[in-house]
């Protein structure tokens, strides 16, 4: 029996944006599709803004027939199949130039992602506790221009390389002021399970943490940030998962584009992954 071949997520995620070709730009569909997608990632949780971000959602998925409304969910899906396949990769990144969507005229290219593991690579001489800041269970790395957020991937996948398990040990923050990017990065980062700050906004005018600026925290850091207090003494806060090494997390909520789960890979790693509405 022959192996069997690896699936092209790329050519399968605009198979399906081709169905709207029809009477959409892909601009357009594209950044639906992100706003769709981190809200339902983002809602999982409660937060002062999810009234808010429920009412965009449906406002979304709603200037669309039900037959399309049925994409998005598969779009979603395929995103969350690529990067359990291979997480060493930032595949919003290399989709969003694949589609010619990067917009040239304001100087948008992102970092290949080999050139994000190197960078991130030199900063880790050590391995494992050596690598903790003394006096804090915890790195904090922090990308002002994030992007898709590849450098961010490639730093969580090469911490997990050295010993530390980024999805316990590792605080993310990113900011860009470019609202598409900064979707892209939310979206990654938490299917990897990365506790995560993305702020969208200006770096240098108004650097993270300021009033102005617009945040989104993933699943992960709600889970974990009692981790991140001074003295990592903080309190679990009530309803959050059991993160323990070896241990097994399910966490199923609904939401109107499908049910979102919380599992554990056959390595250890949770990941969020996206189950259509029936």
């Amino acid at each position: 029996m022959g192996k069997c071949e690896k699936s092209d997520y790329k050519k399968e995620f605009c198979a399906l944006m081709d169905k709207f070709a029809y009477r959409y730009s892909r601009w357009q569909v594209w950044n639906d599709f992100l706003t769709m997608s981190a809200i339902s990632l983002a809602n999982v949780v409660p937060g002062p803004e999810k009234e808010k971000r429920e009412e965009t959602y449906l406002s979304v998925i709603n200037s669309y027939p039900k037959e399309e409304q049925e994409v998005f969910p598969e779009m979603l899906g395929i995103v969350v199949q690529a990067l359990s396949d291979n997480p060493e990769q930032d595949f919003l990144g290399s989709l969003y130039h694949h589609l010619n969507l990067q917009q040239e005229q304001k100087g948008q290219f992102f970092t290949p992602y080999h050139i994000s593991e190197f960078m991130s690579e030199i900063q880790f001489p050590g391995t494992g506790a050596d690598e903790m800041p003394e006096g804090k269970g915890y790195i904090s790395v922090n990308d002002p221009a994030c992007g898709a957020g590849a450098m961010l991937i490639a730093f969580a996948n090469v911490a997990k390389k050295h010993g530390i398990n980024y999805q316990k040990q590792v605080l993310f923050v990113a900011q860009d002021i470019d609202r598409t990017a900064a979707m892209m990065c939310y979206i990654q980062l938490s299917l990897l399970g990365c506790p995560a700050i993305v702020v969208i906004g200006d770096s240098l005018a108004k650097p993270f943490p300021h009033p102005d600026n617009e945040m989104w925290c993933t699943m992960f850091y709600y889970l974990n940030q009692w981790r991140f207090a001074p003295g990592g003494e903080g309190e679990k806060q009530e309803g959050s998962v059991d993160m323990a090494e070896g241990g097994t997390a399910t966490v199923s909520l609904e939401h109107p584009s499908g049910n979102i789960r919380l599992l554990e890979g056959t390595d250890g790693q949770l990941m969020l992954c996206m189950e259509p509405a029936s």
